[in-house]
């Protein structure tokens, strides 16, 4: 059985899926997206080129397609029962995706947030696609931990040195080092190597991040004080700690980040700002967690508002 999936190139939620699918399945290609966009554009393009044919699986993890897509995939009778969805962002859920047959959008379980790795990890397992044990239960509970930043609420840095060494040694290496970690330890730990390169990125990252902020631009938006800045992607949830450790007066800081053409928001405080602030610009996400994917013509817009005049 040749199986496809599509999921987040961007953090450890998007390699969970990667990762499962690796472990789970002997025949799998895997397609990363950048984004819901970049989502939307290789869905319709291996569509139309008549590329889904030719798998009798289709799974989309981390990321949504837009209602429209999904329908129209859903509707040809030749992938209407191939296509599973695992999502878990409160903008997919809204737009009512649930509604459709095989998707699986879910915020929260037993009031914990949730997320996609952990939504397809148990599809996995009911399916006996992949057997449950106790270091998968870990992997998928930091990942879950760091995804929905819950890791500061549970004191639980290791989720988060999880996406650091992921940002050190990049994608390959990551899922590499990941699934031969799963396939011969009992237990997950860090060994010598991956904790180097986690410390030696710390070193670097308080740096980066001051650099990031020293142009950062405050504006109102939505009745919502926001900060602008421009960084580099994967440091993303290091600028929003340090704003928040600093007791920054921003209720959002919205990170343009042009390598990933994405704006990352983070909300400040417990006011639902990011989520707010991505939907105005077609973007979305969670309350407190959010993104906007950046066309040419929404860059130009934005980058104009902010610099312009």
């Amino acid at each position: 059985m040749k199986r496809l999936i599509f999921t987040h190139v961007a953090d450890i939620d998007g390699m969970g899926g990667a990762i499962l699918s690796k472990l789970a399945f002997n025949n799998i290609d895997i397609i990363f997206c950048k984004n819901p966009s970049d989502l939307n554009s290789k869905l319709s393009e291996n569509y139309d080129n008549s590329n889904l044919y030719n798998y009798d699986l289709i799974y989309i993890s981390d990321l949504s397609p837009s209602r429209e897509l999904l329908e129209k995939l859903l509707n040809d009778s030749k992938l209407s029962n191939k296509i599973y969805l695992f999502d878990h962002h409160e903008t997919a859920f809204n737009a009512g995706l649930n509604d459709f047959s095989n998707c699986t959008v879910r915020v929260r379980k037993d009031d914990k947030t949730s997320c996609a790795t952990q939504i397809y990890y148990e599809f996995l397992i009911n399916n006996k696609f992949l057997e449950q044990s106790s270091i998968l239960d870990q992997f998928v509970e930091l990942v879950r931990l760091e995804d929905t930043y819950e890791y500061k609420k549970y004191n639980r840095e290791d989720a988060h040195d999880l996406a650091i060494l992921f940002n050190s040694i990049g994608k390959d290496e990551f899922i590499d080092r990941m699934i031969n970690k799963i396939k011969n330890n009992i237990n997950f730990y860090f060994d010598d190597y991956e904790l180097e390169k986690i410390n030696n990125k710390k070193e670097i990252t308080i740096k980066e991040v001051e650099g990031f902020l020293k142009y950062l631009k405050i504006i109102t938006i939505e009745g919502f004080r926001v900060g602008i800045c421009f960084i580099k992607y994967e440091y993303r949830n290091e600028v929003c700690e340090y704003l928040i450790n600093n007791n920054s007066d921003l209720d959002c800081i919205a990170m343009f980040a042009f390598e990933n053409n994405q704006i990352s928001l983070r909300s400040l405080r417990d006011n639902s700002s990011a989520r707010i602030i991505a939907e105005k610009y077609g973007g979305g996400g969670h309350d407190n967690a959010a993104a906007i994917g950046l066309s040419d013509d929404l860059k130009d817009k934005i980058v104009s508002s902010i610099f312009g005049n």
